[in-house]
């Protein structure tokens, strides 16, 4: 089980093929002192898991070479990963998509934009969903932000809204 208070132990692997979407993921739980490692497709991701075990993989879906579902396969075939959280982290977010992920055998789901603020207690809440707990998880020890001002890039799209992270 996740230790959610003490995350500053924790080493995660994120595999995503949007680096912007790499470097804004990984900024914040760095911020919350997690190692992150970082892969821009299944391919480099299961190349990364032969030297690692992490103690939760953020994985997005649709990616070249090989893609999350694929990853995800391959992850749980392996004997030692096969306790390690794998959470959907995707712009796929229609109705019946998070059905879908969760009968596939992830162990939480994530839509993108993420609130980045919120982003380990969000994935805590996903892992949760899928555990059933009877009471929601401990916020007690989650550093909340302050509200800010959505900053939008109007050249380029991204599946993240940036926010300022707490100093």
């Amino acid at each position: 089980m996740l230790d959610w208070k003490n995350t500053g132990g924790w080493t995660v692997l994120v595999v995503d093929d949007e680096p912007d979407n790499l470097e804004v993921v990984a900024t914040v739980l760095s911020f919350f002192g997690m190692t992150v490692k970082t892969a821009t497709d299944g391919v480099q991701g299961l190349e990364q898991l032969k030297h690692l075990t992490p103690t939760l993989i953020l994985l997005d879906l649709a990616m070249p070479h090989m893609d999350g579902w694929r990853m995800h396969e391959e992850i749980r075939n392996i004997p030692h990963l096969q306790q390690v959280p794998v959470v959907a982290l995707t712009a796929h977010a229609m109705i019946g998509d998070e059905e879908r992920v969760m009968a596939a055998g992830f162990d939480g789901y994530l839509s993108k934009p993420v609130n980045l603020p919120t982003l380990v207690h969000d994935i805590e809440q996903a892992i949760a969903k899928k555990a059933n707990r009877a009471t929601p998880a401990s916020t007690e020890n989650t550093p909340q932000a302050a509200p800010s001002e959505q900053v939008e890039d109007v050249d380029k799209p991204s599946d993240f809204s940036v926010k300022e992270i707490p100093q």
